[in-house]
């Protein structure tokens, strides 16, 4: 019974450890991204599934307004994203969003899951983890310098 115990801890410790994400500062999101754009998604539909894993989305994202990277209003990027893990977006067709994507191939990847998908509601201000975060505040984000990276946690007394 001891062994079982055990053994049923290690594996919560060790599946709960996998389902968190960091929160990055806006600063390091916006380093952290190929691209910052606001738009509509067109479209979603399945590209498989991994096995045993999460089922695979591909959606298509038409740009309205580009606040970094090489795209302009009125193009379609291809997202890939996935269902069924708890850290990522969930996106609906026709929802507009503003998106922190990355390059990967030939399609963008989010950000740190649902924190680099902010969706936007009809008066234009972010909502989800972009909630009174202004288009001002994100130009400034992604204009300022790196945060240096310690190599070691400061020591506290």
């Amino acid at each position: 019974m001891k062994r079982a115990i055990i053994t049923l801890l290690m594996l919560l410790l060790t599946i709960g450890g996998h389902a968190m994400i960091e929160t990055l500062t806006l600063e390091d999101l916006s380093h952290g991204a190929d691209m910052i754009v606001r738009g509509t998604i067109k479209g979603i539909k399945s590209a498989g599934k991994i096995p045993e894993g999460p089922e695979v989305l591909a959606c298509l994202f038409e740009t309205v307004e580009v606040f970094k990277g090489n795209s302009k209003s009125g193009d379609n990027l291809k997202i890939k994203n996935y269902r069924g893990i708890e850290d990522m977006p969930e996106f609906k067709e026709g929802g507009q969003y503003l998106l922190f994507l990355k390059k990967v191939e030939s399609h963008f990847e989010i950000v740190n899951g649902v924190q680099g998908s902010w969706p936007v509601d009809e008066n234009g201000k972010f909502l989800g983890m972009g909630t009174d975060i202004t288009v001002e505040r994100l130009k400034t984000a992604i204009t300022a310098p790196p945060t240096p990276k310690t190599l070691v946690d400061p020591v506290e007394f």
